[in-house]
């Protein structure tokens, strides 16, 4: 089959033509070469015509086939969950495969750096000129198999290419980092996660654990960044993903029975323990509204992804493998809720000095990003400006003024005497473990102190 004589105009269709299947709608031929038409314009594509030969070959190159669809609707599909079901179980049933072989990965959103309405730090933040502190998002990737035995490396999707709080450390990082223009999931980028991270993660867990042939499906909803099914598929053949019915992802998909909000509660509570003081100042003066705002302000892009990652790790087995029960027993879910019910985060705040912030509150800001999907549908216009946007977007997800103040080496190892001073004196043996540590990291800074010794203007310039 020869190259489509315009590639752009080739990837925004089938670009559209994805987005619409994922959504379960029935895509005729003829709305193909509709839209075909129609975005040749907005590419500025001269001379082209949407000719039956041109929809045999788009076809043909995209492997697709014409098939009749039942139902349009875009509201949960309860008629397609008994059969699906069925068929999941006849898979595990005639390929060997156990519940640790099956997986389910799904996406979503997260307003990373968001407050509670009425407390004085998400009042103050708002009363500032040009803050959009609230409206900072990523893109995040669950994956986990339904025994609870194997969470794989969390993904997430930013804006930037190499974000300014990452830029040193990316290759280092707790997470697969991955960026597109908006912070939201491609079908490039589900792709390159399923071959490069998804199969080797998977294939190499299966290997440590045991001893049986490795193998897995990856349960999957119809997104618009989900590529076709066959497109994601081992070499081997041997890990593949599985798309659920069209609108039934509230019904039974695993990662939204409870898993990802988990993720999301236990983020922000790791969040509101870094930002949030708890003590009050010794002079009698209550300054925690004020170091609070001060927290937020450094709280950056490092700061999300390490607790991101740490809580996802946080989340209990029986956790992930209860959010199964709907998919494979028809029984009821039942998540671990302790330490992330209302009670613990108003408790929380109130320790901060947010006394007058409502339970009300408190759910809101908790679900204030629960319909986030993830990823996007793009109408035509936006369609193609990203097929014409080659562009990497280098630092626009981080405010300039959010970057953390340069501190000298001498200031750094004052602060490590003191620590070390602190854990010579605790009884904790938590906290005695990290002795050595602590010496280490003092130790490093001295000799960086010796290998580059501050430089002062006068050793380059001399008054007249």
């Amino acid at each position: 089959m020869r190259a489509p004589a315009d590639q752009k105009l080739d990837d925004a269709v089938y670009k559209w033509y994805e987005q619409f299947r994922a959504s379960g709608i029935a895509v005729r031929g003829v709305e193909i070469q509709a839209a075909a038409e129609r975005l040749a314009k907005q590419l500025g594509v001269n001379g082209f015509t949407a000719s039956a030969g041109w929809l045999f070959r788009f076809r043909k190159r995209h492997n697709i086939v014409n098939r009749k669809m039942c139902g349009e609707s875009l509201s949960a599909d309860a008629s397609a969950v008994e059969p699906f079901k069925k068929k999941l179980h006849s898979i595990m049933k005639e390929e060997g495969l156990g519940l640790n072989q099956v997986y389910n990965a799904d996406e979503t959103g997260l307003c990373w750096r968001a407050l509670p309405d009425n407390t004085q730090a998400s009042k103050s933040i708002r009363n500032t000129p040009g803050r959009k502190i609230s409206k900072e998002r990523v893109s995040a990737l669950l994956c986990a198999n339904a025994d609870g035995s194997h969470i794989l490396k969390t993904v997430i999707v930013g804006k930037s290419k190499q974000p300014r709080a990452i830029k040193n450390i990316m290759s280092n990082l707790p997470v697969h980092y991955y960026h597109s223009k908006n912070a939201w999931f491609t079908a490039n980028i589900t792709s390159d996660w399923f071959h490069n991270y998804a199969v080797p993660e998977i294939r190499r867990h299966q290997m440590d654990k045991s001893d049986t042939e490795v193998k897995a499906i990856i349960l999957l909803d119809n997104a618009p960044a989900h590529p076709d099914e066959k497109k994601l598929c081992s070499a081997d053949g041997k890990i593949r993903c599985l798309f659920l019915p069209p609108n039934t992802t509230s019904l039974m998909q695993p990662m939204d029975q409870g898993v990802i909000s988990t993720a999301k509660r236990l983020y922000r509570k790791r969040f509101l323990s870094e930002v949030f003081e708890v003590e009050e100042s010794t002079d009698g003066e209550d300054r925690r509204a004020e170091k609070t705002l001060q927290n937020i302000k450094s709280y950056n892009f490092r700061s999300m992804i390490f607790n991101f990652a740490a809580a996802v790790k946080d989340i209990a087995p029986s956790t992930l493998a209860n959010a199964w029960n709907k998919i494979l027993c028809d029984n009821s879910v039942e998540l671990e809720s302790k330490g992330i019910e209302l009670k613990d985060y108003h408790e929380a705040l109130v320790r901060g000095g947010e006394k007058s912030v409502t339970v009300e509150e408190i759910e809101d800001w908790l679900d204030n990003d629960e319909g986030e999907p993830g990823y996007y549908k793009m109408n035509e216009d936006e369609i193609v400006d990203s097929v014409n946007d080659d562009r990497d977007y280098e630092y626009e997800d981080e405010d300039p003024d959010m970057e953390l103040p340069k501190m000298k080496l001498s200031e750094v190892k004052e602060h490590l005497n003191s620590v070390i001073n602190f854990i010579q004196r605790s009884d904790n043996k938590q906290i005695s473990a990290y002795y050595c540590h602590m010496r280490h990291l003092r130790e490093i800074v001295v000799k960086e102190m010796c290998e580059k010794p501050e430089k002062k203007i006068d050793r380059f310039f001399k008054p007249k």
